[in-house]
């Protein structure tokens, strides 16, 4: 127990909580875009799943910049269904979702284990390693926790203030607004409310696909079956968190790695003390706590989950 009192645990666990923070940061992202344009996008369990396997088995072949793309494009793909089934046909968003996510899960393992022979090796690949800034990760603790990062964590935290000035400095972002607010004012000033909503939908699944990538190639190396571990829903209690916050997404998503990260490197030094499993149980509690919190502060866009039907 002594080892909490070390400033090397603590380094460990924050640099832990901002790897860890990296694919919630991209899906977030994504579906905050999605609902403040009123689709409840259920199935981000299913978009991350499917981007990281299509990433890492595009990775092996092809290498890291073709599969992160492959990873994105299939969850784009994943959601060109929810496209099709929600906002052109009009189906029930959260059955649609949810059946999305059992899809991603399931295909995935399918896919995986006719792919991996019994007791035969792995596709795996190299980690993205950390980029070294010079004067700067050499400060302590500080350099070590948060300025020692992959470019892929890099590039999530770059996304923020490029989807927050999307969504509040540019036309397409007022469109999302208002079709998310109320789509048929929206509608009734010129803005085509299907193709706004389908855009959003799409950009949802690309960046939970690449949330994805983010944890096979960023983080493990590796495929396993449902190795997103939920983290397409716990992207959702982030967006509920901070209230579709775009610069709120990268701290909420932070605060979950962290909880992710403590929780691990706590099995390092407690495991005889403490159940592995109330361990793991960490960052679920913490996001059920803040769901219960968040909740009834939180003011979502009024048209979310309601498909919009236009006057014929």
């Amino acid at each position: 127990m002594g080892k909490l009192a070390e400033l090397t645990f603590w380094t460990a666990t924050f640099a832990g909580g901002m790897r860890l923070a990296t694919p919630l940061i991209f899906a977030s992202l994504g579906e905050t875009i999605a609902q403040r344009a009123g689709v409840l996008n259920i199935g981000l369990e299913g978009f991350m799943i499917i981007g990281a396997l299509t990433s890492l088995y595009v990775t092996v072949e092809s290498g890291i910049a073709v599969g992160l793309l492959a990873g994105a494009l299939a969850g784009a793909a994943l959601a060109l269904l929810m496209v099709l089934l929600c906002v052109r046909l009009n189906a029930n968003q959260v059955v649609v979702g949810f059946g999305l996510t059992i899809l991603g899960v399931g295909l995935t393992g399918y896919i995986f284990r006719l792919t991996t022979p019994l007791g035969g090796e792995r596709r795996q690949v190299n980690i993205l390693g950390e980029i070294h800034i010079p004067g700067l990760s050499d400060i302590p603790f500080l350099g070590e926790a948060f300025l020692s990062n992959s470019w892929m964590t890099w590039l999530a935290l770059g996304l923020v203030p490029i989807v927050w000035w999307l969504a509040q400095r540019t036309v397409f972002g007022l469109e999302v607004r208002a079709v998310g607010e109320d789509p048929d004012a929206a509608f009734a000033r010129g803005v085509n409310v299907i193709r706004v909503r389908s855009i959003a939908t799409l950009l949802s699944g690309l960046m939970a696909g690449l949330g994805g990538a983010a944890i096979t190639t960023g983080l493990v190396g590796v495929f396993e079956p449902a190795i997103t571990a939920g983290r397409g829903f716990i992207a959702l209690i982030v967006i509920i968190m901070v209230r579709w916050s775009a610069w709120g997404v990268a701290v909420g998503s932070f605060a979950f790695g962290l909880a992710d990260a403590l929780g691990t490197n706590l099995r390092n030094i407690v495991s005889d003390s403490v159940p592995t499993e109330a361990l793991q149980m960490i960052p679920f509690f913490v996001a059920l706590v803040i769901l219960v919190i968040g909740a009834r502060r939180a003011r979502m866009p009024k048209s979310l989950g309601f498909n919009y039907v236009p006057d014929r």
